[in-house]
């Protein structure tokens, strides 16, 4: 077992030097104290406290591990635990990862040092390990693994049968007829999850029925997660059936198939792994529950867990698996359903849009508005430099084409000049439209002197995203402080921006964990030149100077362009042909360790991760303080024939609950409901940043009016590249591109 005497010996300091630091009993310097966390992360070291109090060795203390408490079977289980080691006079210290390995991780050592008796652990990361072998196993803490298991090791596990009882309901639905059946799932690196996988397609095959994997899906195991999944599931083909592996995962599905207003069982079977309870008001009285005795589960782990503590040594662990006793006879499956078609409405709305997340939400919960108001939204994408020539064209036409545009905050003064948009300003002040629950500045963002032209539909600002495992670790801020002298941190400025970048870009430090430092996504015009704007305007600098005048080449304007210029060497070579979604595959592959990306984007980052790798992202304002203030409007054509239909639509996505749903599906919203709602702000931890962020932000106010015309903003964004690309491939001096990137807007303007 380490000690503290191997720690100091690594470390090179005394034992009493190890001491304090651990116990924080006196200062120490931060070289120091870093070579001492280095040490214990190395050796893995685990002070134990209860052996520096002197207390008895076996502390009468469990400690218990899980994921939260808002699942029912998690609770059912905790209670069981309780109960029994109460009644054998044991205490209890119960802590929560919210699916977080890291915060798992952290709480196992922080039991272990506190030499409790045992733990009891329903675990997140059963990948992880080295990490269970190197702390419960090397210090032969006694343990219970329940419902989910460490891979290839040898510990005391039970949990019930998923394999036997989602073989069993697959097979029932089969011999009843059903042929499309869904399949809703926790991650897959879970045993009891991967088996419901194995047990569902088994049952296909031993019925020789074809096993459509496309409903196979797979969440964090959340209500929010599952209604994500099933939101997006329904916009195909409905299933018949759907069997979901958690009554929380089941809450999500419920909700999704109301909104759409899908009946159950009329339209959809949906079954879920339930507790056993004798009350039916716990139960959703249309959803077939399975009697899972979760309580029991807890005893007999507690059961198991006092034996190991009572008898260490001599000790066999135990793999154990529960059978559902009754499923059978309460199971009572009704006759496959017709398959559901929505019926077509001559009522419809069109509209024009870029392919983004928080419009791909809107599309799939206008389903609800459909259902209440007989309107049928219809969803048409474009590229972006595509979608502003298309709206200049369609606000022409005698009669439009589309309804309603989703046009970019930047684009509002150019569309309202060229009176491509209606002026809505009636409807907005009206009483009929309750808009203070609209985030102020996404609001203002539509108003053009004096008169609104659109509605708020997306609105955000940038963020920094980083990965904390990289940050966190003691040797990367060992080596970062011998270099600079300052602790790692996620950068403030854009100089030490640069010089973490650097630091994280293998080619300059061969120890880093990342090939990149960052990323820097310049395949769209408009993207790069939000990353040079945000520069510029962090060194006192932009399209104008002090006295309102175009004023390109400034001193101001040379550091921020400088700044950026250097970027480039911290990211991949192919960056000017990369988008923000490799951008995002690349940071959650560990391929670069900071991102800079609007909060539009932040629910996409998620996608490309792993469960068990989230926790390692953090985020934070941008450096610089000086974030863009970004956001999508929904304008109204001038032409359109469908306004009374369009004031419906705008009303019902004022509502709090249409809120809610596009901030699930999406993580982000224009309605301030979201951010005083304690479980979205648990979801999406951004959300407490967005605040602040729209604050600081600088609003993209491009000049107008031209010569003989007016100019459109991509035009004065295309001029901002033109001195980057300048710069970048033709390697002319900052100071020149910048003069003629001037003399390119006083053609234009002037």
């Amino acid at each position: 077992m380490t000690t503290l005497k191997d720690v100091a010996r690594l470390a090179g300091v005394s034992i009493a030097t190890v001491s304090y630091c651990i116990n924080g009993t006196k200062n120490i310097r931060p070289d120091t104290r870093l070579k001492v966390m280095q040490a214990i992360e190395e050796l893995n070291y685990i002070p134990n406290r209860s052996a520096q109090t002197l207390r008895e060795p076996d502390s009468r203390e469990i400690g218990i591990v899980i994921p939260d408490i808002e699942d029912p079977y998690y609770s059912e289980i905790l209670k069981g635990l309780v109960y029994e080691a109460e009644t054998s006079g044991y205490t209890l210290n119960i802590a929560f990862t919210y699916q977080q390995a890291a915060q798992e991780c952290r709480i196992i050592q922080d039991f272990i040092s506190r030499n409790v008796s045992g733990l009891a652990i329903m675990t997140c990361q059963p990948s992880n390990t080295d990490f269970f072998r190197n702390s419960i196993i090397r210090y032969h803490v006694p343990n219970v693994f329940i419902d989910r298991i460490p891979k290839g090791l040898d510990v005391n596990f039970q949990a019930f049968d998923n394999y036997t009882t989602i073989h069993y309901l697959t097979e029932q639905l089969l011999l009843k007829g059903y042929e499309r059946i869904g399949l809703i799932t926790g991650p897959e690196e879970l045993l009891g999850e991967s088996d419901c996988v194995y047990a569902f397609t088994d049952a296909h095959v031993k019925q020789k029925k074809t096993c459509y994997t496309e409903l196979i899906y797979s969440c964090d195991m959340t209500k929010e997660g599952a209604f994500r999944i099933f939101m997006n599931a329904l916009q195909s083909r409905i299933p018949q059936a759907v069997i979901s592996s958690s009554e929380n995962m089941t809450k999500g599905i419920v909700e999704a198939l109301a909104l759409c207003h899908i009946r159950i069982p009329e339209d959809i079977c949906v079954i879920t792994l339930g507790i056993e309870c004798w009350n039916q008001s716990n139960y959703h009285p249309q959803v077939i529950h399975t009697s899972r005795r979760a309580y029991t589960l807890g005893r007999d782990c507690c059961r198991l867990l006092i034996r190991n503590i009572q008898s260490p040594h001599l000790f066999e662990s135990e793999f154990m698996l529960y059978q559902e006793r009754y499923l059978e006879e309460s199971l009572t499956i009704p006759a496959p359903p017709k398959p559901v078609s929505f019926p077509v409405s001559h009522k419809r709305l069109r509209i024009l849009t870029l392919d983004l997340p928080s419009i791909r939400a809107l599309a799939s919960v206008s389903q609800e508005f459909f259902c209440l108001r007989g309107i049928q939204i219809q969803v048409e994408y474009l590229p972006m430099r595509e979608l502003f020539d298309e709206i200049c064209r369609d606000s022409r036409r005698k009669q439009s084409l589309y309804d309603i545009y989703v046009a970019d905050v930047s684009w509002m003064r150019y569309l309202t000049q060229e009176e491509c948009l209606l002026d809505i300003t009636k409807f907005i002040q009206s009483r009929s439209l309750d808009t203070s629950h609209i985030v102020r500045k996404n609001l203002e963002n539509c108003c053009f002197k004096g008169h609104y032209y659109a509605l708020p539909i997306i609105g955000g600002t940038h963020l920094l995203f980083y990965r904390k495992d990289y940050f966190g670790s003691t040797r990367l801020q060992q080596a970062f402080q011998n270099q600079h002298q300052i602790s790692l941190r996620p950068p403030k400025t854009w100089t030490e921006f640069n010089g973490v970048a650097r630091f994280f870009t293998r080619e300059y430090n061969p120890a880093s964990p990342s090939v990149y430092g960052t990323a820097l996504p310049a395949q769209l015009s408009a993207e790069l030149a939000l990353e040079i704007l945000i520069r510029l305007w962090s060194y006192g600098g932009g399209l104008f100077d002090h006295n309102s005048r175009l004023a390109l080449d400034t001193l101001q304007n040379r550091r921020g362009y400088s700044s950026i210029l250097e970027t480039r060497s911290y990211v991949s070579p192919d960056f000017l042909s990369r988008d923000h979604a490799q951008s995002f595959q690349d940071f959650s592959a560990g391929k670069t360790a900071m991102l800079i990306s609007f909060t539009e984007y932040a629910s996409d980052i998620r996608k490309y991760m792993s469960s068990d790798m989230v926790s390692n992202v953090g985020c934070c304002t941008i450096p610089g303080g000086t974030p863009a203030n970004v956001g999508w409007q929904l304008g109204v054509s001038r032409t359109t024939k469908n306004w009374p239909l369009i004031a419906e639509f705008f009303k019902w996505l004022c509502k709090k609950h249409t809120s809610y749903y596009l901030t699930i599906l999406d993580g982000q919203a224009v309605m301030t409901y979201p951010y005083h709602n304690h479980e979205l702000l648990k979801l999406y931890p951004w959300l407490n940043l967005t605040d602040e962020g729209i604050r600081l932000s600088h609003s993209r106010i491009y000049p107008i009016r031209g010569k003989d015309r007016n100019i459109p903003p991509h035009q004065v964004e295309s001029v901002l590249c033109q001195v980057f690309h300048q710069v970048c491939e033709n390697g002319i001096p900052i100071e020149q591109a910048l003069k003629d990137g001037q003399q390119e807007l006083y053609r234009l303007f002037v």
